[in-house]
Formats: C-alpha cells, sequence, structure tokens
C-alpha cells in the first residue's frame, strides 16, 4: 500500500498519516490527497498531451504506459548513435563538395562535350592501339612536296619522312571518316609502337638532343586529314621547339594548330581534300605562314611576292597565273585564270586581306584543266570585304603528282 500522498492543490507530497501541507498552508482532507499511482497517470498524461481526466480506465492506464515505454527506448537508440568522442566528425573538403554536388547528369554531360569538341589527341597516342589499328599497315606515298633544299626549321626530311595518305579517307567519304567526331581515335598507333619508332628515327635525323621527351612522334599529314596512321614514312620525332630565323615558332604545336584549322575547313567544305593533305604534308611551315615555295637549289625562302609565284613539281606538271583580279571590286564579280597540264584538277583558295578565306560557292568548284590546260573560277566579291590586298593559291593534281601557285592581287 502506498505510504505517500500528493496535495492535490499545490502537488507537494505529504505522508500517509499528516493532515496538513506546510506548502500551501491548509489543513488536508481526505479529498485534497491524491494516492502516488494517480499522481503517475495524470503526469503521464499532460506530458501526452492529453487533457486531465475526472476518471481513469485502465484503458488509459496501459495506453499511457505504452507511450512512456515508446519515449524511453527511442532515448536510448539516440544516445547510442550519437558520435563519440574518439570518432571525430568527417571534414569534407570544398573540391570534394563540388565533386559531390555534380550530378550523374552534369557528369555525363560534361564527357559527351569533350567527345563533340573535336579533341581527338590525333597524334598524341593513347595507353592502347585503336580498333583498326594494325602495326604493318601501309600508307599511299603522296604527291611529291618541296625541295629539300628548301627546308625549312620544323619541317621533316623528306628524304625519310615523304609523308603517307591513308587510302580509306578520300572527298568522297570525309563524312563518315575524318569528319566524324572520335573517328581518328579508332586508327590511332599504339603508345609502344610510336615510343619505339621514335627511338630509331632520332637516330636516322642525327638529333644532337637524344632525349625523347624533346620530340612528339608526329604524323606528318595528320590522321584528321587522312595520313596513313602507321606507315614509318609519315612518322617523324618532330622537336616541340623549333623556329624560323625571326622567331616564328615552328614546333609540334603549333603544327597540331594547324592541323585542326585544315580539317576544320575541310569538314565545311571550304577547301578540299587534297589541298589540305598538300599544305601539311613535308613543306608545311611553308603553308603556315604563307612563304614561296621556290625550286632552284640555290635559292632560300622569302615571302610571296606581289606577282604571281610559279612552282612545279615534278618537272611535267606546272601552275601558271594567266589572269589575276585587277582589283577585285567589292560588290563586284572577280574572275581568276591559271594554266597547268591537261587533265588535271585543280582547287582553289582566296585569303581575303582579313586573314579569312572566301566560302564563296565559285571558288568551291575543282576544273578539269581540258587540251590547253586552262581552269578558271568566277565568284563573288561582298560589299563589306575589306579592302587590301589578297592572297590565292592554286593546287593541281595529275596521277598522283601535284603542283601548285600561289599569287597576290588588290582588293577595293
Amino acid at each position: 500500500m502506498d505510504e505517500t500522498r500528493f496535495c492535490t492543490r499545490c502537488g507537494r507530497a505529504v505522508a500517509l498519516d499528516d493532515v496538513f501541507c506546510g506548502k500551501c498552508g491548509t489543513n488536508l482532507r481526505p479529498a485534497d490527497l491524491q494516492p502516488a499511482m494517480a499522481r503517475i497517470v495524470e503526469t503521464t498524461n499532460i506530458t501526452a498531451g492529453l487533457s486531465r481526466p475526472h476518471s481513469i480506465s485502465p484503458a488509459r492506464v496501459v495506453a499511457s504506459l505504452m507511450m512512456v515505454v515508446t519515449l524511453v527506448a527511442i532515448g536510448y537508440y539516440v544516445v547510442g548513435h550519437r558520435p563519440s568522442a574518439a570518432t571525430p566528425t568527417p571534414v569534407v573538403s570544398a573540391s570534394e563538395l563540388a565533386v559531390a554536388s555534380t550530378t550523374p547528369t552534369q557528369a555525363t554531360s560534361t564527357t559527351a562535350s569533350s567527345v563533340a569538341s573535336g579533341q581527338d589527341g590525333d597524334d598524341e597516342p593513347g595507353a592502347s592501339a585503336g580498333a583498326s589499328f594494325a602495326a604493318n599497315a601501309t600508307g599511299v606515298l603522296p604527291p611529291d612536296g618541296a625541295p629539300s633544299a628548301d627546308r625549312l626549321p620544323g619541317e621533316p626530311d623528306p628524304s625519310l619522312t615523304p609523308g603517307a595518305l591513308n587510302p580509306a579517307v578520300t572527298q568522297a567519304t570525309i563524312h563518315s571518316t575524318i569528319c566524324v567526331s572520335g573517328w581518328t581515335a579508332t586508327i590511332r598507333p599504339s603508345e609502344s609502337f610510336t615510343n619505339g619508332l621514335k627511338v630509331e628515327q632520332i637516330g636516322q635525323y642525327k638529333y644532337s638532343d637524344t632525349s625523347t621527351s624533346s620530340y612528339e612522334e608526329d604524323h606528318l599529314i595528320s590522321l584528321e586529314i587522312g595520313g596513313a596512321p602507321a606507315d614509318a614514312r609519315n612518322l617523324w620525332p618532330e622537336p616541340y621547339t623549333d623556329s624560323l630565323s625571326d622567331g616564328r615558332p615552328t614546333g609540334a604545336h603549333t603544327k597540331d594548330s594547324f592541323e585542326t584549322k585544315l580539317k576544320t575547313e575541310v569538314c565545311a567544305g571550304t577547301m578540299s581534300l587534297v589541298q589540305a593533305q598538300s599544305e601539311i604534308g613535308d613543306h608545311w611551315v611553308h603553308a603556315y605562314y604563307d612563304i614561296a615555295l621556290v625550286t632552284s637549289p640555290t635559292s632560300t625562302a622569302t615571302t610571296a611576292s606581289p606577282t604571281p609565284a610559279f612552282t612545279s613539281s615534278p618537272a611535267a606538271l606546272g601552275v601558271r597565273f594567266v589572269s589575276l583580279p585587277d582589283p577585285a571590286r567589292l560588290g563586284g564579280v572577280a574572275h581568276l585564270e591559271a594554266q597547268t597540264t591537261a587533265g588535271a584538277n585543280c582547287t582553289i583558295v582566296v585569303t581575303w586581306p582579313s586573314g579569312n578565306k572566301s566560302g564563296a560557292s565559285g571558288l568551291k568548284t575543282n576544273p578539269t584543266a581540258g587540251d590547253e590546260g586552262i581552269v578558271y573560277w568566277d565568284w563573288n566579291v561582298a560589299s563589306t570585304t575589306k579592302p587590301g590586298t589578297a592572297k590565292t593559291k592554286v593546287v593541281c593534281t595529275l596521277d598522283g603528282a601535284s603542283a601548285q601557285g600561289t599569287a597576290q592581287f588588290p582588293v577595293h
């Protein structure tokens, strides 16, 4: 039996034989005393947000006790799962937080954009060969390029590296081969193949610097414009650092940017595949800096003359300008004629004073020379073209041989 009662007025504990509450100062009647069990039930009801009952049923008592047990269990669980002092809270760095905040969609998008940007790493080999790479595959030799006597710093020795073409890449197949993003990765040589060839060719080129890290084992005619991937005649140890006497860079990175530019123009239809391959050949520095080719073994390279330049290689094939625009009038129609060997197929590129190549439809034709060897182009000159001096280059090919001519004409 309970030996403790509670004053119903102030809640103070009162002994069983006590008839006076010292806290509220009143004499206690039996109605003013509350048994201990009733006090527990009332307190539980108040804690649970229940209204104070006038009468307490056994069902209410059981429900209240169950709630107390549940609350105690939850308390033990929370205490048991708090981090202990021996286990510090992990600190997340800013970089880790940035990675964690990237959604799967964003990560996929980033990977896709890298591929779409065309960064195929054309001449930087990966860890393994492309799916269709074959170490013993050979290409087709391109038309003759510049004479070795006219070789500039950064250009390979044509007797060692004449270049070689991939027969799978033609003007008709560019949109299923080189113009497809990622296609060059399928034919890229393996690192073991190019590294071994680099060591061998450094000896052939008799470089004083024999460190392999100083060179990129580069495709002369790059994969992205139809170069042969595994033909040793199309690969050579190209110095990363080289330059002309006036300081203009001619190293591997300069050539890489030229390759990308040529591929862009070929895939856009503003330059033929044959012309791009001709420009990136063993005279690529001449083409990149618009330095005229010369045929005399005793001559040195000079900048392009305002008068038409004549280049032939071999002697049976040449390009000579018959007439040039004089001038090419803004808003008018320009006309240009050249003479080559009968049956030769020719392409033309006109570079305006602004440095932009003309995209006029009249320049996108590839005429074949008739019996007299004449080819010509007529094209519209936009009224917004910048006045000054324009440059033109005509490349003609016949039976695997190639020749080109360069010239300048006024624009106003």
